[in-house]
Formats: C-alpha cells, sequence, structure tokens
C-alpha cells in the first residue's frame, strides 16, 4: 500500500527543525520526502492521500525501559497504584477478592508505596491475612524493589522469623521481631520459585489489549526486562498478528536459556531482538535501598548487589559469550561501580564493540559525567520519574540535590540517551514524560515550582530521547528512529506543539500511528 503524507511539516532529527514536505510511504518503507507532486510520481498509481492539516509527522515513540508484560498484568492482577490509604487498600483487595471472575493460586500484582501513607507500618502481613487466609499473596512495591507478602507465601517459601538475610536483600522485622512480610531487594526472590501465575492465554489477551491501548501514545514498541517467560508470552502475541517492537532484556536467571539459544545481543530483527544482560546493581531511591555515598536520615547506606569485582566478573563472563550488560543503577554510589566496572573492561580491549546501557543514573556525582562518558556506557533516562520523585529527593536526598536526574548535565556532556518509563513503575505516557524533562515538575503539576530548573532540555531533545535515541538503545538506528529515505515507516502524527505553552504536552496524544506501513490507529474524536 502506498500513503501520502502531505500539507504538513515533517520532523528533520538531524537539524531539529520541521520542514514543510512530503512523505511518500511505500509498502513498510519510507520511499521518498519531497514535494506532493514528486511522491505523486513515484507512487506512479495507487495511494492514498493523508492531510496533515497543518500538524506534525514525526517518527513513533519506543520506549527504553519497560516492565511490558508486568504492565500488562495491571489489567488482570492486584493494581493498587491509585491507592493512598490504608482504607483505600483493604477496600480495593476486599473488592478484588470479591470480584474475580476466575480461580486464582496466588494472588499477585502490586503498586503499593508506603511512601504515601501516613502509617505505613500498617501495610503488612496481618493486614493480607485477614482478607486472603487461605491462598499466597505476594505483591509487588510500586518501585518493585520489594514484596509484601501474607503468611502463607512465606510459609510456602520456608521464610520465617530467623531466617538469614540474602546477600543484597532485607527480611523485614517489626520492633518485637515479627515478620511484617516485606521483603526487600534480592530478598523477594526468595518467594519467585513458588509462584503460580495466572494461565497463558489470560496473559497474552492482556498483552494484546495493552499494545492497542500504547497506539494513541505514539508507542509502536518498548525495550523490555522480563522473564523468558515473559518474553516467550511477548512473542506468542505477535504471532496472533499484534504488531509491536521489542528487545527483550534478559535476567540472570535466564542466562544459560539464552546461551542456548546461540543469539548474541543485539541480534534478531526490527520485531524482536536480544538486548543485554540485565543486572540490578541496586536499589531504589523510594524503598531508600538506592546504593549512596551518603546516609540516608536513618543512618544506612542502601544496598550495593556486588562487590566490584563479583560485577566485573559478571559482565566479563556476559562479553565472552557476545552478551551486553544492561545494568540498573540508581544511587550515585552504584553509579560510580558501574562506571568503574565497565573502564576497567574498555582497559582490556576485548570487547569494546558491546553495546553497553547504564538505566536510571538519578543520581550522579559531577565529577564522574565525564567518566561516564569515557565508559562508552549508553544512559538509559526515565524523565517521567522526576514527577513523583521529588518529595522523595527531599526527604532522603537533600544534601545531594544538585546530583539528582542531571539530564541536561549528561546530554551536553555528549552522552548517548534514550529516554523510557519504567512502567508499571510510572506512566508509560511518553508525552508526559516530554513534560517532565522540559518542566520537571512535581506532579507534572504547572503550578509547582520547577525542580532543578538548570538541567531542564528543550521539546527536540526530549523527542530525541523516545525516537532516535531510543531506536539507539536497540542498536536500531540505521532502520528506524527518524524520517530518512529507505528507514521503516513507524511514524506519528501531533498537532503542533510550537503554537502552544508546554502545558501542550500534558494533554497531547498521537492522531495517527503508523508501524511498519500500516495505520494501526487514527484518533476519531
Amino acid at each position: 500500500m502506498n500513503y501520502i503524507f502531505t500539507n504538513g511539516f515533517v520532523l528533520n532529527s538531524q537539524t531539529q527543525n520541521f520542514e514543510e514536505k512530503s512523505v511518500l510511504i511505500h509498502n513498510d518503507r519510507i520511499a521518498l520526502i519531497g514535494n506532493l507532486q514528486e511522491c505523486k510520481m513515484q507512487a506512479k498509481s495507487s495511494y492514498e492521500i493523508i492531510n496533515l492539516k497543518n500538524r506534525l509527522l514525526l517518527p513513533a515513540f519506543l520506549d527504553a525501559h519497560t516492565h511490558f508484560v508486568e504492565y500488562a498484568k495491571g489489567r488482570i492482577l492486584v493494581n493498587l497504584n491509585g491507592c493512598h490509604t490504608i482504607d483505600e487498600i483493604r477496600n480495593y483487595l476486599i473488592s478484588y477478592r470479591d470480584n474475580l471472575s476466575w480461580k486464582l493460586k496466588w494472588i499477585l500484582g502490586g503498586g503499593w508505596d508506603r511512601n504515601c501513607l501516613n502509617n505505613p507500618d500498617e501495610l503488612s502481613l496481618k493486614l493480607l491475612d485477614t482478607i486472603f487466609p487461605d491462598i499466597p499473596v505476594a505483591l509487588m512495591s510500586k518501585d518493585y524493589h520489594s514484596k509484601l507478602c501474607n503468611s502463607l507465601a512465606l510459609k510456602i517459601a520456608g521464610i520465617c522469623k530467623d531466617t538469614a538475610n540474602p546477600k543484597g536483600g532485607l527480611i523485614e522485622h517489626n520492633s518485637i521481631g515479627e515478620l511484617t512480610g516485606v521483603l526487600y531487594e534480592s530478598a523477594n526472590e526468595l518467594i519467585d520459585p513458588y509462584i503460580v501465575y495466572p494461565e497463558s492465554e489470560v496473559i497474552i489477551q492482556a498483552i494484546s489489549e495493552t499494545v492497542d491501548s500504547i497506539y494513541p501514545l505514539g508507542l509502536v514498541g518498548f525495550n523490555s526486562m522480563e522473564s523468558i517467560f515473559s518474553r516467550d508470552l511477548m512473542l506468542k502475541t505477535q504471532e496472533k498478528r499484534k504488531k509491536f517492537r521489542f528487545c527483550w532484556h534478559f535476567y540472570p536467571e535466564d542466562y544459560e536459556k539464552v546461551l542456548q539459544e546461540g543469539i548474541k545481543s543485539y541480534e534478531g530483527n526490527e520485531f524482536y531482538k536480544l538486548g543485554g544482560l540485565k543486572l540490578f546493581g541496586d536499589g531504589s531511591l523510594g524503598s531508600q535501598t538506592a546504593a549512596m555515598f551518603e546516609s540516608y536520615p536513618q543512618g544506612e547506606k542502601g544496598i550495593l548487589r556486588y562487590t566490584d569485582d563479583e560485577l566485573f566478573s559478571l559482565v566479563l563472563s556476559a562479553a565472552e559469550n557476545g552478551l551486553s550488560s544492561t545494568i540498573h543503577s540508581i544511587g550515585n554510589r552504584c553509579v560510580k561501580q558501574v562506571i568503574d566496572c565497565f573502564l576497567r573492561l574498555k582497559k582490556t580491549g576485548k570487547h569494546n564493540t558491546l553495546f553497553n546501557r547504564i538505566e536510571h543514573i538519578q543520581a550522579i556525582r559531577n565529577e564522574d559525567i565525564p567518566l561516564l562518558k569515557s565508559s562508552g556506557l549508553f544512559a538509559s533516562l526515565q524523565p517521567v520519574h522526576i514527577a513523583n520523585d521529588i518529595p522523595l529527593i527531599n526527604k532522603y536526598w537533600s544534601d545531594i540535590k544538585e546530583q539528582t536526574y542531571s539530564i541536561k548535565s549528561l546530554i551536553s556532556t555528549g552522552i548517548e540517551y534514550a529516554f523510557g518509563s519504567d512502567a508499571p513503575i510510572e506512566t508509560i505516557n511518553p508525552f508526559l514524560g516530554i513534560y517532565s524533562a522540559i518542566e520537571r515538575r512535581q506532579n507534572n503539576n504547572p503550578k509547582n515550582p520547577q525542580f532543578r530548573p538548570e538541567q531542564s532540555i528543550n521539546p527536540f531533545e526530549a523527542i530525541w530521547g523516545y525516537t532516535m535515541g531510543a531506536a539507539k538503545s536497540t542498536k536500531s538506528e540505521h532502520k528506524r528512529g527518524s524520517i530518512e529515505t529507505g528507514k521503516l515507516a513507524d511514524l506519528i502524527v501531533i498537532e503542533d506543539f510550537r503554537q502552544y505553552p508546554s502545558t501542550f504536552w500534558l494533554t497531547a496524544k498521537s492522531e495517527l500511528t503508523m508501524i511498519n506501513g500500516d495505520i494501526v490507529y487514527v484518533n476519531e474524536g
């Protein structure tokens, strides 16, 4: 099928300007960028004219960091993201229990956040036990760095009050030594081998519906940090003719299976690629487990999951097998450890062609930014986190605010970057991510003051993060991410943001979304 986009403005990613051009799409490719007559002549016969009506034609968005299947499961599992009090949590869970439409062997899901509760200690296994006394429960925290379990789940996993903390984890006890049901970092993984998930077909349907929901947001693909089981569910969803692009980053427990498949990092096609070995270097800000040089108010410095040598050994082993690394790193201590690790790897001179990524970088010392550039690491950032993290920074990192979310400094240093959401931890909506990168306001509320306004970026830099930068995050920059002849036709149409204040991004949407030359969404409103 031939399409001609005309009567609008086309983003030139190199000049970061919009040009009055027409664009011919032939099958899955951008065939010509020129004037309308040139496009008609090259199309020769049948074509459909798409009148942009003075709107903007952009490359479609890609999310550089999600847990997409977990995000999709939010349609069918417990989702506490909208609950801000213990009563709201209790009422939600009771309603969820009473309205289950199929038999579950475990109650799963998550979204709870103790940081927004006035009485956080009441969120414990005792609450869960009163609602679910006869079925195991394991609920992930909003930041995905801890699980809240009921007594039955802990019993099934063999966890009691005398169980020792695993390396890189914490089993929480209250002031009198009783289990609270909260397992932090690696401790929450003690539950995983015992969990029984819903039937695959139920999850596949949820994935399919969730893909449909991202098209209006201009998204046609994502990087996802998931288990191999989730990877396979996404592939099965594609087999049902659902179109989306994804790059899968795998956890250490699936390392041997990946080796057996014989695929190297960033091999595959543009609908599915293998990414890197996903390692958690530390925890999170919300759980106060992000590894810091400084102390949190209660005196701890977070959790560093690996020693320097352990981390280097894992990265080196992956590299020797042609596998890149993708490392979660939030606190400034962990960021420095990861930088040092890859500077050390670089000195070996053996694996410098591998594409390695560092995820999040929510805190970095100014002196470490040039070192990050020297390491060659690609920066995968989530500006949408700023909106909800400002009060946490003021509470836990008040002494190092000047080190937090230094996005402008990273970009100005020439560090390659992409933007993502970390969904389901934050909204997957890239338009809100763009607003957050530009304005940096708590809760994305225009009435709130800007947080570190000197680190704000312009709309073109933010769009780059979700387009060309995001394509680079999957080593796909030569095939998509910009509007150039010969590239894949992944495109979106939006209103001309240049005519509006920055609040435009808070309600922005795609008017038309195209993937691989096929129109998958048109706003009929």
